[in-house]
């Protein structure tokens, strides 16, 4: 059987890679420049647009999260982003 053919369980694949990186993030010398350079010069165009797609995702959910923290009365620079970024990107129509 060849590797394209084997069935693949995606959703575990998803949550594995999820889980990674969370586990990267959260170390303490996590520069997030150098990933970011790794990926925008290292990377097949069609991988960049993936990523740029999973990023717009992580704002999507993010403003969503910002306005439930919000309510709860905590927040966060980072939430505070998300909002303002998803505000442009439904401005854009994306």
């Amino acid at each position: 059987m060849s590797k394209y053919t084997k069935s693949i369980d995606i959703k575990a694949v998803e949550s594995n890679l999820a889980n990674e990186i969370c586990k990267a993030v959260d170390w303490h010398y996590f520069n997030p420049a150098v990933l970011a350079d790794i990926i925008s010069t290292d990377t097949p165009i069609y991988t960049q647009d993936r990523i740029m797609d999973l990023v717009k995702w992580i704002i999507k959910y993010e403003a969503r999260r910002y306005e439930t923290e919000w309510e709860a009365g905590n927040t966060s620079e980072g939430l505070m982003l998300a909002s303002a970024l998803n505000d442009v990107l439904e401005a854009l129509g994306k």
